[in-house]
């Protein structure tokens, strides 16, 4: 496994709070397998946005989530992704983070133009988040668009396909998933929680 990151500036009270962090083969196949079967297990349901007027369905977002409740079977997986966050978080951005708010949510895009426009994982009564997280489950190989995207102020960052990477930002950072346009393109995505920003 391999760790990559970035920094615009060595000096700790300069971090790019706007840059990313990622592990390669952070996952093994066997392990991305027990990730879908997990997840065939609960049920999944149309994924919804909120905004001013509530929780809807929206063309905004078109995809299906499954949440992976916190539990004996899941334990694993989701201590293995704390203990990257905390690497990627210390390496990083050096939040302060108690764990998760969240369960985590496997999503999947289809090939009739899946996909999640411009948005950041913070919101009127979601303002604990401070790390988003991305697991890409698919092959490249096996669809088409989908790029997942961040937009960091002063440009758009497309973050390369890889299967098994796992991908870690700020959670105020502007992103998207773009349409996807043949295939289907499965992620695992959850949120890593602290104090509000101050």
């Amino acid at each position: 496994m391999s760790a990559n990151h970035f920094f615009i500036s060595k000096e700790r009270n300069n971090v790019d709070h706007y840059n990313y962090y990622y592990f390669d083969n952070a996952f093994t196949d066997d392990e991305l397998t027990k990730i879908h079967n997990l997840a065939m297990s609960y049920p999944k349901m149309n994924a919804t946005t909120v905004g001013e007027d509530g929780v809807n369905v929206s063309e905004y977002r078109k995809s299906t989530v499954t949440w992976l409740p916190d539990e004996q079977r899941s334990l694993w997986l989701y201590d293995k992704i704390s203990e990257l966050a905390h690497t990627a978080n210390t390496n990083m951005w050096n939040y302060e983070i108690w764990g998760y708010n969240d369960q985590l949510q496997y999503t999947v895009y289809e090939g009739d133009g899946g996909h999640y426009d411009w948005h950041a994982d913070l919101g009127p009564t979601i303002s604990n988040r401070k790390l988003s997280c991305v697991i890409q489950l698919s092959d490249p190989k096996d669809y088409e668009g989908g790029d997942l995207q961040l937009n960091n102020g002063s440009g758009v960052i497309t973050i390369e396909k890889k299967k098994g990477r796992i991908i870690f930002f700020s959670s105020f950072v502007l992103h998207r998933v773009t349409p996807v346009t043949e295939g289907t393109r499965i992620s695992l995505v959850t949120w890593l929680s602290g104090k509000n920003l101050r």
